[in-house]
């Protein structure tokens, strides 16, 4: 039999599903900002699974998966632990909103830097930061972690699957390692994969201190963010395709009994090439938008995705004709209406020639 498991005010004891609170921060009032938390501990020793969801407010999807995947009887049919964490943003949760009112600054983006090297300076967190870093310092017992997301107005669901950056030549062997688990957490799910940004551009937009890469760079955990389509309002496909994946990543961990369930009910886009996200085409004049492409859409260079018209429909003179510029498929289609000039007139998954395990491009060797 296991020991008990215990995080925040929860002590779990083997075969037990506990409810309870983390306490995030204190505010000025005497409130306290606190994250509702799930543990299921089975009878059995296994994997420690983290499934977490809504860092952003208005992306609520995740939500509702983290409540469909706690059927009453799973604590009798796990094997190791599972935390489930339905809201990691309750204040952007409640005001409906991306980011929280503890701090306007991307809630996805504010989980620990890596390690302060000697000769850097140390900046004192604000209070969000401080309690994601405490909430960072439990998840560090995890085996395997989950991010549940959501993309966009209409969008696909899929994995953002992050590189695996080291530090030090004598760690590729290890990061290398890390890489393929990462990759048999990605397939467990069965949904498409896409490799974010390259390196240069993923820390510039401080995407290595999310939740799924704080997680994977430092605690050296597999763990990706899994998109579910639809922001603001929980989309049903998506929320059917969550389901499967992370009760598929409970059968691949071997945390519960069964077989790998087939994706259904979304697009399954696929292409003989590995893929990244990336904002483009984008649009070289303003006007509205109609799009002649879905999400999921396999497309081709030259291949027509959009027009631009006036706001009497007729076709803009210029920069109106809005075609693939690259072999890919269709993530989302992030207008209404409305498009800017500059701004993406879709999001594309794009061909990546870059490595899945890199040199950390924003280490410096000569402070060692």
């Amino acid at each position: 039999m296991t020991a008990s498991f215990a995080l925040g005010d929860v002590v779990a004891k083997p075969g037990e599903l506990v409810h309870g609170w983390f306490e995030l921060a204190t505010l000025p009032t005497g409130h306290r900002e606190r994250l509702p938390i799930i543990v299921v501990h089975g009878r059995e020793p296994g994997p420690v699974l983290w499934i977490t969801a809504n860092i952003h407010g208005d992306e609520v999807t995740g939500l509702s998966v983290v409540h469909a995947i706690l059927a009453t009887d799973l604590a009798s049919r796990l094997r190791g632990t599972l935390v489930a964490i339905p809201s990691l943003n309750p204040a952007g949760l409640h005001a409906r909103q991306r980011v929280s009112y503890l701090d306007r600054r991307d809630p996805n983006r504010l989980f620990p830097d890596f390690p302060a090297e000697p000769g850097h300076n140390i900046d004192h967190p604000a209070v969000l930061e401080s309690g994601y870093a405490r909430l960072f310092a439990e998840m560090r017992r995890a085996d395997f972690l989950v991010d549940l997301h959501c993309y966009g107005l209409r969008a696909c669901c899929f994995i953002i699957r992050d590189r695996v950056l080291y530090r030090r030549p004598d760690e590729h062997d290890a990061a290398t390692d890390l890489a393929e688990r990462l990759n048999t957490l990605c397939t467990w799910t069965g949904l498409p994969v896409v490799n974010e940004v390259p390196s240069d551009r993923y820390l510039e937009a401080r995407l290595h201190r999310s939740v799924s890469g704080t997680a994977l760079l430092q605690a050296r955990i597999p763990a990706i963010t899994v998109e579910l389509g639809l922001t603001g309002a929980v989309d049903p496909a998506a929320r059917h395709a969550g389901i499967i994946a992370c009760n598929n990543v409970l059968k691949g961990a071997g945390m519960v009994p069964g077989e790998l369930e087939p994706m259904v009910g979304i697009p399954l886009p696929r292409v003989d090439f590995p893929v990244m996200r990336d904002l483009a085409p984008r649009a070289r004049a303003t006007g509205i938008v109609h799009y002649l492409v879905e999400p999921g859409d396999v497309v081709r260079v030259g291949d027509r995705l959009a027009t631009l018209t006036d706001i009497h429909g007729r076709p803009l003179p210029a920069g109106g004709d809005i075609r693939a510029e690259v072999d890919g498929w269709i993530l989302a289609l992030p207008h209404g209406v409305l498009c800017y000039e500059g701004e993406a007139v879709v999001h594309m998954a794009v061909p990546d020639a870059g490595p899945a395990v890199e040199l950390d491009p924003a280490y410096d060797d000569t402070i060692l």
